[in-house]
């Protein structure tokens, strides 16, 4: 800022001696400066150049107004791509804090924010999406995706308690499969993954795992022997087209809190048999360390 101010001053100085008819040897013993040349910075002729520009400025906002800037700043922009990026690093964090402060002082950012928000969406309806994906393939590097998700849900409900239930039913209206699709996108999101299939746990994957070891299954593929999908209901495995596997562990929270594995077999026995699996047998895991024990008897049985 003081270099700015310094440079008005001399500039000032040299117009008024030019105004007053000083040549430019003159005002160069004057004001101990070099007369130099046009492209000099700090001699004679270079300010000289600087008042000459600032006039044919003035003249040009009278003619075309305002809306000059923006058009010579598109033809700079296309001229020199990095320019925009350049002036934003060098000058966009103090222009922002100017800017933020008087917003702040008149009551406004809210509405200035959201004004910009819309503007930038009707100019690029696919900004928000690509800005959202960037940011989640950082926090996805970072191994924070599921940590910032769960801080922003709890920061959200405490500011807007029924955002969540209106949302959801909404959301339900417009996507009849959305559990599925959510379910999928947390697996896939997870770091729970064994041989290219996720899941829900670490310890489902190790059931995975067990079954695999055992050669119940072949491959885990998602759809068809891992997480078939019936209806808008998925069952954990289907062992050989033959035996439906869950691996469900009591819920400590939620509106399923309490629920015992009985009760979640009957539940599930039911969806199976709605849906033309009725000859197909069910077997329920609510016990970690009965795993192996499980996948013992499931052998014998299919030997046999």
């Amino acid at each position: 800022m003081k270099q700015d101010e310094n440079h008005i001053k001399v500039r000032e100085e040299v117009k008024l001696l030019v105004e007053t008819g000083f040549s430019d040897e003159e005002i160069s013993k004057k004001l101990g400066l070099k007369v130099g040349a046009r492209y000099k910075k700090k001699t004679v002729k270079w300010y000289k150049f600087c008042i000459a520009a600032k006039q044919n400025q003035k003249k040009a906002l009278e003619k075309h107004g305002y809306s000059l800037y923006s058009k010579a700043g598109k033809i700079a922009q296309r001229k020199y791509p990095s320019l925009g990026h350049e002036l934003g690093k060098n000058y966009g964090s103090l222009c922002g804090k100017k800017r933020m402060k008087q917003l702040r002082k008149s009551g406004t950012i809210k509405e200035y924010f959201s004004n910009m928000a819309k503007k930038l969406q009707q100019k690029d309806p696919e900004h928000s999406r690509r800005n959202m994906k960037k940011a989640h393939e950082k926090m996805k590097r970072e191994g924070t995706f599921l940590k910032t998700c769960q801080k922003g849900a709890m920061r959200c409900k405490e500011l807007y308690p029924n955002h969540f239930s209106k949302m959801g039913k909404r959301a339900h209206e417009m996507y009849p499969d959305l559990p599925h699709i959510s379910r999928l996108a947390r697996r896939n999101n997870s770091p729970y993954f064994f041989m290219g299939c996720g899941f829900d746990s670490n310890q489902e994957k190790k059931v995975c795992r067990m079954l695999k070891e055992s050669n119940l299954i072949d491959k885990p593929v998602e759809g068809e022997n891992v997480h078939f999908k019936i209806n808008r209901r998925d069952i954990d495995f289907f062992i050989q087209n033959k035996i439906f596997l869950e691996f469900h562990p009591p819920l400590k929270y939620g509106r399923n809190k309490g629920e015992t594995k009985e009760e979640y077999y009957l539940k599930r026995r039911e969806i199976l048999d709605k849906n033309g699996y009725e000859n197909f047998s069910l077997v329920v895991i609510s016990d970690f360390k009965t795993v192996k024990r499980v996948i013992e008897d499931l052998v014998t049985k299919l030997k046999n």
